[in-house]
């Protein structure tokens, strides 16, 4: 339907770029959703960090203080939504959303009346397709390694599959839930430095979208939403690579940018129906 303009290489280079940040949280995101939670506040917690980032660059920070700094506010971000959900024992999407709510509104209050924007053409080495796909291949590889040969994966994905069994078996819910938050916070950190540094601008709508992207590339991954053994940081990854291409596509089709986000949506209320397990009230492969 491109007429061939998708496999042009200009668009290949396009599809690593739109690829790289939706990749980059989906390996994060694998560990929350491999205990069966989830977190809505992504975007607007990606937004601040992107807004604290260019405040710093305009201040004449130091680059790798700028993005030591981004990084820290994604997972203060996950690490905040943990908090609430543990301490208090509210559902995580309860949790999620109250974080959301709070960073949308640093946000917007920044970027009331005009967007933040700096020079990228400074940092274009930061947008390089060779860099990010060097750090894209690095974070799948530390991933992989952390989701099926440590702890970190192994228990979540036990969290996931039966609490109460995997707590009487001495894993602490409350130590593993904390931690995957936290590498999903550091995953988006990471993604938020590179979208900053792509569009060098910063407005009250920036990382309003990666949620939902995240729980399509999970759907569309055949990832279980309810977590458990079946849980494969692969399933997140090409996912969001689908979520990209579908999503590039439609774009070089020519579809405008709202018939697009009906059709995402479309598609994600399918899948979901065609999942549903409606007998144990969960989502299943």
């Amino acid at each position: 339907m491109t007429n061939g303009a998708f496999l042009k290489v200009d668009n290949l280079g396009n599809l690593i770029n739109q690829g790289f940040v939706l990749c980059m949280i989906a390996i994060g995101a694998a560990f929350v959703y491999a205990h069966g939670g989830m977190d809505f506040s992504i975007g607007a917690v990606s937004g601040v960090a992107q807004l604290v980032c260019g405040l710093l660059i305009l201040q004449g920070t130091p680059l790798w203080l700028c993005i030591l700094a981004t990084v820290a506010v994604c997972a203060v971000g996950g690490c905040c939504t943990a908090g609430i959900t543990l301490i208090f024992g509210v559902p995580v999407f309860i949790g999620s959303m109250c974080v959301r709510t709070s960073f949308q509104g640093i946000l917007k209050t920044f970027c009331q009346t005009s967007e933040i924007a700096i020079d990228y053409q400074k940092y274009s080495f930061l947008n390089t397709v060779g860099l990010k796909a060097a750090i894209l291949v690095i974070s799948i590889a530390v991933g992989y390694y952390l989701f099926n040969y440590t702890v970190v994966g192994k228990y979540n994905k036990a969290l996931g599959g039966n609490p109460r069994t995997a707590e009487q078996a001495g894993v602490s819910r409350r130590k593993w839930v904390f931690i995957a938050f936290l590498l999903m916070g550091i995953c988006v950190g990471i993604a938020s430095v590179f979208a900053f540094f792509r569009s060098g601008k910063v407005n009250s709508y920036t990382g309003s979208g990666y949620e939902f992207n995240i729980m399509m590339a999970i759907a569309l991954g055949g990832f279980p939403m309810a977590g458990g053994e079946k849980s494969k940081i692969s399933s997140a990854i090409i996912g969001a690579l689908t979520v990209t291409c579908l999503e590039n596509g439609l774009g070089v089709w020519g579809l405008d940018t709202t018939l697009i986000s009906c059709v995402k949506g479309a598609l994600f209320v399918v899948i979901v129906a065609i999942s549903y397990d409606r007998s144990a009230g969960k989502l299943v492969n």
